[in-house]
Formats: C-alpha cells, sequence, structure tokens
C-alpha cells in the first residue's frame, strides 16, 4: 500500500468523525496497527480538529443569558386563568422548558467546526491532485520529448558515422565503388557497393531504393560464372537511409553485384531484380 496516497485520501478524516461503514471502518483500524506513519497520522489529525474545534468553540454573551433567563419567567407565568378559587388545591405540572445545556452547544460548534475542517481537508487534497496529475502529464510529455531527441542524436551519430565510414572507402585506393542502376522501367532506383577485392570485403548501401512493401524483403547477389549468389537479405529499415551493412561473405571474384526483391525470408534465386552494377 502506498502510505502517503492514503493519509492524503482523505479517509482518516472521515473515520475520526465516524462516517466510515463498519468494513472501511475495520480495514483503517488495521492500517493503524500495520503501519506507525498512518497511526502517527490520525493522532496529528485529532488534534488538530480539537484544537480548530476549541478555537471556534464561544461562551454565551450576557445579553444572551439574560434572554433564556427571561424566556423561562415567561414559561413559568403562563399558567391557565381559569384555574378558580380551588387552583391552591390543585398541583400544577412542572412545564418542562427544552434546554440545551451550554457544554452541548459548544459540542455542537465544536462539530461543526470539525465539519468545516475535514471539508477544507478533503478540498486541499483534490487541489493536490489535480496539481499531482498536471505535474505528472508534464514529466510524461517531457519524457517523451527528451526519448524523441536522443532517438534523433543516435540517428544523426550513424549518419556521421556511416558518412566518415564511406569517405574512407572512396579514399582506399584498394576499394572499388561500384554503382548498381536500376533495371526497372519507371523506377529510379540506385545502390553502391563498396567492394576490397584484394580482401574480399564488400559494404552495400541502399539508400535510393525505396522501402519494400509489406512481406517482402531486399537480397544481395554476386554474379559469378554467369550464376547468382546469394549473398543474404538486407534489413528493411536500410532503406533510404545512409546505413552500410558489410555482406556476410567473402567475395574475391565476379562479374556483377544485383539486389532483387523477394518474399521475407529471401529466395535460392532471383525473382525479380531491381538494380545490377558491373564489377571492374
Amino acid at each position: 500500500m502506498n502510505v502517503k496516497d492514503y493519509i492524503e485520501s482523505g479517509i482518516l478524516e472521515a473515520y475520526i468523525l465516524g462516517s466510515l461503514t463498519p468494513e472501511e471502518e475495520a480495514q483503517v483500524v488495521a492500517n493503524i496497527a500495520l503501519y506507525p506513519e498512518v497511526a502517527a497520522e490520525v493522532a496529528e489529525i485529532e488534534r488538530a480538529m480539537h484544537a480548530f474545534a476549541k478555537s471556534m468553540a464561544k461562551e454565551p454573551s450576557p445579553e444572551m443569558q439574560d434572554k433564556i433567563w427571561d424566556a423561562i419567567q415567561q414559561q413559568s407565568q403562563s399558567a391557565p386563568a381559569n384555574m378558580g378559587n380551588d387552583s391552591e388545591d390543585q398541583v400544577t405540572a412542572p412545564k418542562l422548558i427544552q434546554f440545551t445545556p451550554e457544554h452541548r452547544k459548544q459540542n455542537q460548534w465544536a462539530q461543526a467546526a470539525v465539519w468545516v475542517a475535514l471539508v477544507g481537508s478533503l478540498l486541499v487534497n483534490i487541489m493536490f491532485w489535480f496539481q499531482k496529475s498536471d505535474v505528472q502529464q508534464k514529466q510524461v510529455a517531457m519524457q517523451q520529448h527528451i526519448d524523441t531527441m536522443q532517438q534523433k542524436q543516435a540517428q544523426f551519430a550513424s549518419l556521421i558515422n556511416n558518412y566518415e565510414a564511406e569517405k574512407r572507402m572512396m579514399a582506399d585506393t584498394a576499394m572499388q565503388t561500384i554503382v548498381m542502376h536500376t533495371v526497372q522501367a519507371n523506377k529510379p532506383m540506385a545502390a553502391t557497393m563498396y567492394w576490397n577485392k584484394g580482401k574480399g570485403e564488400a559494404y552495400v548501401s541502399i539508400g535510393s531504393m525505396p522501402p519494400p512493401p509489406d512481406g517482402m524483403q531486399y537480397q544481395l547477389w554476386v554474379i559469378q560464372d554467369g550464376k547468382p549468389v546469394d549473398m543474404g537479405t538486407l534489413p528493411n529499415n536500410m532503406a533510404q537511409t545512409p546505413a552500410m551493412l558489410k555482406a556476410g561473405m567473402s567475395v574475391t571474384s565476379g562479374q556483377a553485384f544485383a539486389i532483387s526483391l523477394e518474399k521475407a525470408g529471401g529466395n535460392p534465386t532471383p525473382t525479380t531484380v531491381y538494380v545490377v552494377g558491373k564489377m571492374g
């Protein structure tokens, strides 16, 4: 149980005022026994309520006491006028005058003051709850903004790293830059291979190709002795980005590189070739 939220809920004030159901009251009693913070808060609320009630209580003024006494005198003089001569022989029944003892009046004032304190406490709790909710919403929005900025920063860092890697490859005299052009009519596409024949290393970039449709994937090929050799599928998120991927197989010979569009997971042979670039 979150003790702080429980204390701020206002249930302890309701418990002290006796306005809970038996089940709710039993639960509060159990929580008082389990959590010292709850017990201390109950004691503090009782102390504050009694102090507030005491400060609100007032002794009746002397004028009010005189009015009460006059009311008593008027009631005692209101006996029937037609009692006759034998009224002396009759015992007049005592007249009961409703009168609220002073301490009962003070208690009523105290109870009213306690209810005022309870309502004020509930209003303050509601205000704090709305403020807390507003702060939490702002924190969530701020965290989302931070996450977005971090993602953009990571993308920018990746862009710089790829640019630096591509620049080094282009400056390496042993690295061949092979541009693969589209073979599809009315579909302008291109991809780039960076190939080191001596080391057998090959890197591919497909930044000028559209993302594959759902359920499809690009696949890289090298043409050796007139036959396509599978070099693996390419991640879909590489399309239209400057990302580069090192091929998983060593390539020391061949006539061309190619990329085809295949079903997700790839095919043993190319189905729809999109771009082709001849090797020097």
